[in-house]
């Protein structure tokens, strides 16, 4: 029996299901983190740890040295064969540890890059792949410096956090400088690990949202399919839907696919699936970020619904060595739809057995109850439930999914 370690895991879809897929595979699976309440806390984690983990061992995954030593505990006793982590606060030192044990594994000097948005910019910026106009700045005078060299209004945000956190949309100064000292503020990320000096200031891109979906090899860069998002949140980019695959036509396509697989060379990344996110302006692709892990949020959730294919499985039989097949041709479409309220305390929910009851419809699925409190929506864990659906076509399930979430209303009152 072969045995593979993944070391943490996220809980919006791809972390559960490498578990799952690693357990359909016949592995043994050791899972590395530094606690398991955030898990037993989501809905199925607790299900997905107790049928798919042979062996939990506990440590701080966020720093590279007690993970490497774990790791090479287990690895003593019982060799691995692969280790792997799609958990965005996680891939650094997991690539490096990695690394050191001599276990397949991405470029970890890519890894860092890529989990950098400071970093990115200056590479792609470099290599001449298209991107918006920036500056990397240590100080809020800076950042105002910056703003109104770029024009407004522009964007600020945090070079190493994810889902969302600390990116703003700003139309002057003072919320330039508020945004600036709201991300130096707070000395660590969401994983306690050190926040970068560097903030990013750049341009705000007009143009739609889409993520392409790349598969790295030592044999080269190749696209498993372009997702249509939609995002919402007011100056924010909170996620409120996602489309697979892409309805666009195929130049507009081709053009993203084109720049998202140049953007993946351009930062060495060499083994694994990675996420990245454009956007299509009047100039054509623009590189919002490249993320060093499979997509979150469900979304290869929607590519296996529409390939035919277990895109996890795949991950991890890259990783073992193993042939890794084409994907396939889309043979029909799946969306999802997140669904919103304004904040305060939760009074009733309605109309979730009507939108579940919709042809199509696979989930219809509120995360609050009443008396429970909903916070004004600022990233994605801000969302209140999601529904998800099936069609033909990805326009068609995108509709459905629309017309379903539609018949669900959580009211509030103020807190």
């Amino acid at each position: 029996m072969k045995r593979i370690g993944i070391v943490e895991s996220n809980r919006s879809g791809s972390g559960f299901d490498t578990l799952r897929a690693a357990r359909a595979l016949g592995l043994h699976v050791t899972f590395f983190s530094s606690g398991l309440d955030r898990y037993h806390a989501t809905p199925g984690g607790t299900e997905v740890l107790d049928g798919c983990v042979d062996e939990i061992v506990l440590c701080p995954t966020h720093e590279l040295e007690p993970l490497l030593e774990a790791v090479k505990a287990v690895d003593a006793s019982a060799p691995l064969d692969a280790l792997l982590s799609v958990a965005e606060y996680e891939v650094v030192q997991t690539a490096e540890a990695a690394r050191q044990l001599g276990l397949p594994g991405p470029d970890p000097a890519a890894i860092r890059m890529a989990r950098n948005k400071a970093l990115q910019r200056r590479r792609w910026a470099a290599a001449g792949v298209p991107i918006p106009a920036f500056r990397v700045v240590t100080t809020a005078a800076d950042a105002v410096a910056a703003a109104s060299a770029i024009g407004f209004p522009c964007v600020v945000k945090a070079v190493d956090e994810t889902s969302g956190t600390h990116v703003v949309r700003c139309a002057s100064p003072a919320e330039v400088r508020s945004t600036f000292e709201a991300i130096r503020a707070e000395p660590a990320n969401r994983r306690g690990q050190p926040r970068a000096a560097e903030v990013l200031v750049e341009e705000c891109l007009v143009g739609f949202e889409v993520s392409v979906e790349i598969l790295a090899s030592a044999g080269g860069v190749r696209v498993l399919g372009v997702t249509d998002k939609i995002l919402g949140g007011g100056n924010r980019f909170v996620e409120l839907g996602h489309s697979f695959p892409t309805a666009l036509p195929a130049d507009v396509r081709s053009s993203l696919e084109a720049a998202a697989v140049a953007a993946t060379t351009a930062v060495g990344f060499d083994l694994g699936i990675a996420h990245v996110e454009l956007k299509y302006t009047a100039d054509g692709p623009k590189l919002i970020e490249i993320n060093p892990r499979p997509a979150g949020d469900r979304i290869t959730e929607l590519m296996d619904r529409s390939l035919g294919l277990s895109t996890m499985e795949l991950l991890i039989r890259q990783y073992l060595g193993e042939p890794v097949p084409a994907a396939p041709v889309p043979a029909g479409g799946a969306a999802i739809r997140y669904l919103t309220a304004a904040p305060g305390v939760v009074a009733s929910v309605s109309g979730v057995e009507i939108a579940a009851a919709v042809p199509g419809v696979l989930e219809a699925v509120v995360a609050v109850a009443p008396g429970g409190h909903v916070d004004a929506l600022r990233v994605n864990e801000d969302r209140v439930g999601h529904v998800l659906a099936t069609a033909p076509d990805p326009y068609l399930a995108g509709r459905i999914a629309e017309a379903a979430a539609q018949q669900i209303v959580v009211t509030t009152r103020p807190s």
